[in-house]
């Protein structure tokens, strides 16, 4: 089980790379991978059930300008684009909030990037709810169908 300890954090995102895609959909994190100019390349069924988009949907889509405008700062984006640019490597780490039409969600968002890697993933960890262990993805199909009741 992934806990929210910054080393399980680390530990899964140096993993992710070697993971098919229905690991990637059964964690209890969103994983979103991008490429160095912003563009999905994976997204994964947590994310799609927490930000209510179809997963498929989001690929080739531009992260910062098609899926999460709100981003487009240099808290995230900024921090986004040092890490993507020539000789970035490492992980960074920091709280955000993103701004949906049904309200605010304050999540913390790691990003990786790995020496000369091509691609940088984002994990996306988000709180728990009322106390709950985090989502899983059968879970996040209820949270889906209970939200487009209102």
């Amino acid at each position: 089980m992934l806990t929210s300890s910054e080393g399980d954090r680390r530990a899964l995102l140096e993993r992710i790379e070697e993971m098919g895609r229905d690991e990637i959909d059964a964690l209890p994190v969103g994983i979103i991978t991008l490429d160095l100019d912003g563009t999905i390349l994976r997204y994964n069924q947590t994310e799609a059930g927490y930000s209510r988009r179809h997963a498929p949907a989001q690929i080739g889509r531009n992260f910062f300008r098609d899926v999460a405008p709100c981003a487009q700062d240099a808290g995230f984006q900024g921090r986004f684009e040092a890490l993507a640019a020539p000789g970035g490597h490492g992980t960074v780490e920091f709280e955000y909030q993103f701004h949906f039409p049904w309200g605010s969600e304050r999540v913390l968002i790691s990003f990786l990037r790995g020496s000369d890697a091509p691609r940088i993933q984002l994990l996306i960890t988000w709180p728990a709810e009322q106390g709950k262990a985090p989502l899983d993805a059968s879970a996040n199909a209820h949270r889906r169908a209970r939200s487009r009741r209102y």
